[in-house]
């Protein structure tokens, strides 16, 4: 096995991929290619120089690309390190999954940046400039913005090949999840009296709450409200799929939004800052698994106590659907692991909400709860996979009969 604790041979932008994330020959890589030489990268460049006095700079060759943007490490001659985060063409394949707009997602992660840096200690990268609009002398919405030198720790932990579940050696991880923790908690502390994404007025040098990107509409007085856009918006997208749309399970998301009547608690403000996209995949670490930066911020947001009380994505802290059991050995010792890990993240989570002065703990105390999984349940159905929208219907029926006994 790996050591866990050994340097990795390559950090930071030394692991980008480039087009190469893609089969060659797929629309995606193409995608890439095309946009690599049409991009007008001289006038970012020039856009950079005059940022700092006129000082030259130059591209590395290797990028990052994902399915929204494109980035590029820009070197100035005296060794600072911007990156140039491009926004990628529209494409239809991934149409009607955000109803948002490109030039305000954006906005909503430069805010979310600027509000980070100025009211946290979280990491999070400066903005130097940025311009959302795609008539712009770039030709496309951009951020220029602070590099970090590190990797993401979903991506180090498969370089290290470390053991099941682990970010690192076990005192790593540890360290890994505490910190993560901590992060949350502290978004956490910051509340709000609408649901929204997070916007920057520039004029009055202060934020608010608008607009978010997955439905497009906001911002919502109350839980309600929101939940009923949020399921309009999944019924929307689901009725152009003719596979989807014949099952029964295309009643889930109404289901769903039924149980959170009945098990929502926040139905009015004020509401906690969260992340909904924090995870492993988009935090940055150095090769110790010390979290040194956050990336991907469009799903900053204001939202209710059961969207806020999620553990992180991807990092192995998987809560099954209430009253889904598993007969496959590997899915039962997957289960087996996890619990400890999820309470102990709760057992975190609590700590650095006391710390911050939430001695109720709220936002702990509800991880893993009916209404986060209800919650949680209406994200999963926005894949659009048939077999995670039954799993969930199955999850429906029990919920619901449950309830019916409780009566």
């Amino acid at each position: 096995m790996t050591d866990d604790s050994a340097p990795t041979s390559a950090l930071g932008s030394d692991t980008w991929l480039g087009a190469n994330e893609y089969e060659s020959g797929s629309a995606l890589h193409t995608r890439a290619t095309n946009f690599l030489s049409t991009a007008k990268w001289d006038v970012l460049a020039d856009i950079a120089s005059k940022h700092r006095g006129g000082m030259s700079c130059q591209y590395e060759d290797k990028f990052s690309v994902g399915h929204f943007n494109m980035v590029r490490r820009i070197v100035f001659e005296d060794g600072v390190n911007w990156v140039a985060r491009v926004r990628l063409p529209n494409e239809n394949m991934f149409a009607g999954r955000e109803e948002l707009e490109d030039s305000k997602t954006m906005e909503i992660e430069v805010a979310s940046m600027k509000f980070f840096r100025r009211e946290t200690s979280i990491p999070v990268p400066e903005v130097f400039d940025y311009n959302t609009s795609r008539e712009n002398d770039a030709g496309a919405p951009y951020i220029l913005m602070e590099y970090i030198h590190g990797n993401v720790a979903l991506e180090l932990r498969q370089a290290k090949s470390c053991a099941p579940q682990l970010f690192g050696t076990p005192e790593q991880d540890r360290k890994f999840r505490e910190q993560m923790a901590q992060i949350q908690a502290t978004a956490a502390s910051f509340k709000f009296p609408q649901i929204g994404s997070l916007y920057y007025n520039k004029e009055t040098d202060d934020f608010y709450i608008g607009p978010e990107p997955q439905t497009g509409k906001g911002p919502w007085a109350s839980s309600t409200e929101y939940y009923d856009d949020l399921v309009n918006h999944l019924l929307k997208g689901t009725i152009k799929k003719d596979d989807l749309k014949q099952n029964q399970s295309f009643m889930v998301p109404t289901i769903l939004n039924h149980l959170m009547r009945l098990y929502g608690e926040e139905k009015t403000g004020p509401f906690r800052l969260t992340n909904r996209y924090f995870g492993a995949h988009n935090i940055l670490v150095n090769d110790d698994f010390d979290i040194i930066g956050l990336i991907d911020f469009d799903g900053v947001m204001s939202a209710p106590l059961e969207v806020v009380a999620q553990y992180p994505e991807l990092s192995f802290l998987q809560v099954d659907p209430p009253g889904i059991t598993y007969s496959h050995p590997a899915a039962i010792e997957r289960v087996k692991l996890t619990a400890p890990r999820l309470e102990e993240y709760k057992r975190l989570l609590g700590t650095f909400e006391s710390r911050g002065g939430d001695v109720t703990q709220e936002v702990a105390g509800h991880l893993g709860s009916t209404s986060a999984s209800i919650y949680q349940g209406m994200q999963a159905f926005a894949q659009h996979q048939d077999f995670v929208n039954e799993k969930w219907m199955k999850s429906c029926l029990k919920m619901l009969q449950e309830y019916a006994e409780s009566l």
